[in-house]
């Protein structure tokens, strides 16, 4: 079923289940029914997937949304998970006032320093981006699914739907990528900064191979991670999980 509620220039497909939005919006692309900022969100999500393919829990009343986005440059197009992170929380706190919402690198949203969003970027071709977002909305999952601690937006407050914080999110995202075509990563970089949770705190990094420590020193320009190992310098990191050592 296809809604058209969102505000120009995005387009709406709204499904009651899917096995992934991911993949529904893959579907659109390559039958050539894409359209820059088409929004597919599904009640529900039977296979819905996150970062080093684990299982995203995809409950209705949870938003589980893909948005197609053109690209021109594939080099440069994870930097749309920085601009979406930077979208989610300046509408978490708005939906949510008082609560300290935080972006964690590289792609999850906190709140109280528990995980309440996280994201997955597909490329499909060299034209298109999928920019995959899970919300938990009402309900998060259970502890022992789960590599870190959530909670969902209802834990915190919020009475609202998942089609009130997708109408947030879209309209925060829409300036910031625009943003991000007109004057690059500079300064979607500059806001992840003023947002993130960390910067210049010990933190762990899991990487595929081992597992090392040191002081999150900020971002490059490129948008990896930034490790202060002390004597040893400094360490940039292009994929990991990233924890905070308990006090």
């Amino acid at each position: 079923m296809s809604e058209n509620t969102l505000p120009a220039p995005f387009s709406l497909v709204r499904l009651d289940s899917v096995g992934s939005t991911n993949d529904e919006a893959r579907r659109l692309a390559l039958s050539g029914a894409a359209a820059d900022l088409l929004v597919v969100t599904a009640r529900s999500q039977s296979a819905g997937r996150g970062r080093r393919g684990r299982v995203w829990v995809s409950p209705p009343g949870n938003l589980h949304c893909s948005t197609l986005i053109r690209i021109h440059n594939l080099a440069t197009a994870a930097q749309l998970g920085f601009v979406a992170a930077v979208a989610l929380v300046d509408a978490f706190r708005a939906l949510v006032p008082g609560i300290p919402f935080t972006c964690k690198w590289p792609n999850d949203v906190l709140a109280e320093g528990r995980k309440c969003a996280g994201m997955l970027l597909e490329p499909e071709g060299t034209d298109w981006l999928i920019l995959g977002i899970g919300v938990d909305v009402a309900q998060a999952p259970p502890p022992g699914e789960l590599v870190y601690p959530a909670c969902a937006l209802a834990d915190l407050g919020f009475d609202g739907t998942d089609a009130d914080v997708l109408a947030a999110y879209c309209a925060a995202f829409f300036p910031l990528v625009e943003c991000w075509r007109r004057l690059g990563f500079a300064p979607i970089r500059e806001a992840w900064v003023k947002r993130a949770r960390g910067i210049g705190d010990p933190v762990v990094v899991r990487l595929e191979g081992e597992t090392i420590s040191g002081v999150f020193a900020g971002l490059d320009d490129e948008g990896a991670l930034l490790l202060d190992q002390g004597p040893q310098g400094h360490r940039r990191i292009l994929a990991g999980d990233v924890y905070f050592p308990a006090v």
